[in-house]
C-alpha cells in the first residue's frame, strides 16, 4: 500500500465566480447537499480543492487522522476495513458519493482505508475549512447531525463484499460470447465498450441481447476520456467488457490499467505476453467450451468439488459425480484425496460414469487377495504391497494422461512420509499422483516421485477444501465419505457380527479415526457438504460397489436443489 502526492493533482476552487459556479451542479446531485440553499452550497463550494488520483491510489488509510472529507466528482473508490494482512471491502463508491466524513465530526481515526479503483476526481473539503462554515451556517450542522445517525445506522448492518472482476479488457475474439455467458449465468447486465475501432459481431442467438449493450468509444479518445467514460457507466451495468484490438496505445495501455483483469482470448503472440506479465491478465483459447469457465472465473463463481479419501467407500463419489452430470452442475476445479483422486481423476480426464462404474465393478474381482492386483513385499518393510500392479492396472484406463491435461484443473494431494507435509500435485503424471495418494500407511510402500516418499494424502487433507479455496474456487462443494467417531460406533451396532478384523481392516481403521479427527481442524468450510450415508459398511467392501453408488447418489439428490440455489441466476448485488 501506498501514497504519493506525486501522482495526485491538485486545483484550489476559489475564484473566478465562474469556476465556483461550474461545481454548484456536481454538488446539489449528491444528495447529502441538494437540500442546501444557494449560498452554503457557494461557501462550500468556495472551499473545496479538486484532487486527481489514478487507479491504486490510497486517499487515505485506516488508523489516520480524519481531517477531511471527500466528494467523488468522477471515477471510483473502494472502502476496505484491515485486519492484519487481511482486508475486505465494505463497499464500492461512485461519481456522486462522499466519505470520510464520520471521522471529520467524530473527531477520531480513520476506520476505513479507501482506494481508488477508477481513475478519481475528488472534491476535498478540510477540517479548519468545515469549522469555518459551522460557525457562519448552522444549518450545515443539522444536516450533518442527521447524515452521522444515518450512516452510524447503516455501518451497524454493512456487509462484507467480494469484489468480481468488474471491469475486464478483452484482447482478441469471442467477446460477444463471454458478454452473453456473463449476462446468462449471473443475471447481470453487461455492457461492451469497443475502443479504437475494434471489431464486433454480435452473437447469431441474440437470447441475451436485452442484458448486453454495446458501445462505440469516440475516434479521439483520450486516457482520460476513458476514465470519465468508466465512471459514467460503472453505476449502470455491472459489468463492462473492454473491447481493443493488440494495438499497445496510449488508450489501451490505459484501459488495461483501469480493468481489474485483462483477459486475451486466442493466440498470444510473445510481445503481447510482454505487455500484460507486468498486470493481472488471464490467456485463454478461442474455443467454445471456454467462455463459461471464463465467466465464472470473472464473475468469482468458480465451481470447486473437493473429494474425500475412503478406500472402498469412495466408490460413492461416483454417484455424486453422476448426480452432478447429469444436472450440468459445473465444475471449474477439483481435488481429491486416496480414493477422491482417483475417480475424481478418472472423471476429469474424461471416463463417463458408465466407465468410471465399469471400472469400480471391476475393483470388486480385482481386489481380492487372489485378484491379481497385490504383488506383496517379501518381507514387508515399509508397506505390505508394491504398488506396480496397482500403476498398471491404472494405466489401462487412463494411459500417460498428464494432470494439466485434463478437462480441468485438477488436484491430487498426497503426503511426505518423511517430513509430514501436504504435496499437492497439480500437474505431471496423473498415474503417478494417483499411487502416491491412494498410499495407504502401512498397506502399500510409499511411492516415489522425484525425492519423496509419499502416502496417503488422507494423513494430512482427508477432505481437501483448503486445496480449493486456496487456488481460487468461490463456490465449494465437497463429497465426503469418512465416517465420525458417532457413525463408526453405529455401524458396530448395526453389524455386530462377532467376526476379528484382519490387518487390512485394521489399518484401514486406523486410517479412519485418523482422518476423522483430522477434519475436526483442518477442512475449511465449504458451501454444501454432500454425505453419503455409507458408515454401515467397512473401507474394505469393494463387492458393495452398486450400494456405494446408490448411497452416493442419493446423497447428491438430497443436496441438488441447495447445489442449484448456489446457480440461480441473479444480478450481483450492488452496494455503492
Amino acid at each position: 500500500m501506498y501514497f504519493s502526492w506525486e501522482r495526485v493533482i491538485v486545483t484550489v476552487i476559489s475564484a473566478p465566480r465562474e469556476l465556483i459556479d461550474s461545481n454548484l451542479p456536481n454538488l446539489r446531485r449528491i444528495p447529502f447537499f441538494s437540500g442546501l440553499p444557494d449560498d452554503i452550497l457557494v461557501a462550500i463550494a468556495g472551499k473545496l480543492r479538486r484532487e486527481h488520483y489514478l487507479k491504486d491510489d490510497v486517499v487515505f488509510v485506516q488508523g489516520g487522522l480524519g481531517n477531511a472529507m471527500y466528494l467523488i466528482e468522477s471515477g471510483q473508490v473502494a472502502v476496505i476495513a484491515q485486519s492484519g494482512n487481511e482486508e475486505k471491502v465494505l463497499s464500492y463508491l461512485g461519481s456522486g458519493s462522499f466519505f470520510g466524513e464520520m471521522a471529520l465530526l467524530l473527531g477520531e481515526r480513520r476506520s476505513a482505508t479507501v482506494r481508488v479503483t477508477i481513475d478519481a476526481d475528488l472534491l476535498v473539503l478540510h477540517k479548519t475549512d468545515l469549522d469555518e462554515m459551522l460557525v457562519q451556517y448552522p444549518t450545515i450542522a443539522l444536516m450533518f447531525s442527521r447524515e452521522l445517525s444515518r450512516r452510524l445506522s447503516f455501518t451497524d448492518h454493512r456487509p462484507v463484499i467480494v469484489k468480481a472482476y468488474n471491469i475486464v479488457t478483452v484482447i482478441g475474439g469471442a467477446v460477444d460470447r463471454l458478454a452473453e455467458s456473463l449476462a446468462r449465468q449471473t443475471g447481470g447486465s453487461v455492457l461492451i465498450i469497443k475502443l479504437e475501432g475494434a471489431n464486433y459481431a454480435p452473437s447469431v442467438n441474440g437470447r441475451y441481447s436485452k442484458l448486453v449493450s454495446v458501445i462505440e468509444s469516440p475516434a479521439a479518445m483520450t486516457s482520460s476520456g476513458l476514465a470519465e467514460l468508466l465512471s459514467s457507466q460503472v453505476e449502470q451495468y455491472d459489468w463492462i467488457l473492454m473491447y481493443i484490438m493488440p494495438r499497445a496505445t496510449e488508450v489501451t495501455v490505459k484501459a488495461m490499467e483501469l480493468a481489474d483483469v485483462s483477459v486475451h482470448i486466442g493466440q498470444a503472440t510473445q510481445h503481447w505476453k510482454q505487455i500484460l506479465a507486468a498486470r493481472k491478465h488471464w490467456i485463454v483459447t478461442e474455443a467454445p467450451g471456454e467462455m463459461d469457465p471464463l465467466a465464472r472465473r470473472i464473475a468469482r463463481k468458480q465451481v470447486g468439488l473437493a473429494l474425500s479419501s475412503g478406500s472402498a467407500r469412495g466408490i460413492a463419489h461416483i454417484g455424486v459425480l453422476k448426480v452432478l452430470d447429469q444436472a450440468q452442475i459445473p465444475i471449474d476445479l477439483m481435488a481429491g484425496t486416496s480414493a477422491g483422486a482417483l475417480f475424481g481423476g478418472m472423471y476429469a480426464a474424461g471416463m463417463t460414469i458408465d466407465e468410471i462404474t465399469a471400472f469400480a465393478l471391476l475393483l470388486q474381482k480385482r481386489s481380492r487377495l487372489l485378484g491379481g492386483l497385490w504383488d506383496f513385499c517379501l518381507p514387508p518393510r515399509s508397506g505390505l504391497i508394491k504398488g506396480d500392479k496397482t500403476m498398471n492396472f491404472l494405466r489401462e484406463f487412463l494411459g500417460d494422461k498428464r494432470i494439466e491435461e485434463l478437462r480441468f484443473p485438477m488436484h491430487i494431494v498426497a503426503a511426505d512420509a518423511l517430513s509430514g507435509e501436504e504435496v499437492v500435485y497439480s500437474e505431471g503424471q496423473l498415474v503417478e499422483a494417483l499411487r502416491a495418494s491412494i498410499s495407504v500407511i502401512g498397506v502399500f510402500r510409499p511411492a516415489r516421485i522425484g525425492s519423496r516418499h509419499l502416502i496417503d494424502g488422507g494423513a494430512v487433507n482427508p477432505v481437501p477444501t483448503s486445496v480449493l479455496a486456496e487456488r481460487g474456487a468461490d463456490v465449494i462443494i465437497a463429497s465426503s465419505v469418512i465416517p465420525s467417531l458417532e457413525d463408526r460406533l453405529q455401524r458396530k451396532a448395526l453389524k455386530r457380527e462377532g467376526k476379528v478384523p484382519n490387518l487390512m481392516g485394521v489399518l484401514l481403521g486406523m486410517m479412519e479415526m485418523m482422518e476423522s479427527e483430522i477434519i475436526k481442524t483442518r477442512m475449511n468450510p465449504a458451501d454444501i457438504v454432500i454425505c453419503p450415508a455409507v458408515e454401515v459398511y467397512s473401507a474394505m467392501e469393494f463387492e458393495r460397489a452398486r450400494d456405494f453408488i446408490r448411497l452416493g447418489e442419493e446423497a447428491a439428490y438430497r443436496a441438488l436443489d441447495q447445489i442449484k440455489h448456489l446457480f440461480a441466476s441473479a444480478a450481483p448485488e450492488r452496494i455503492r
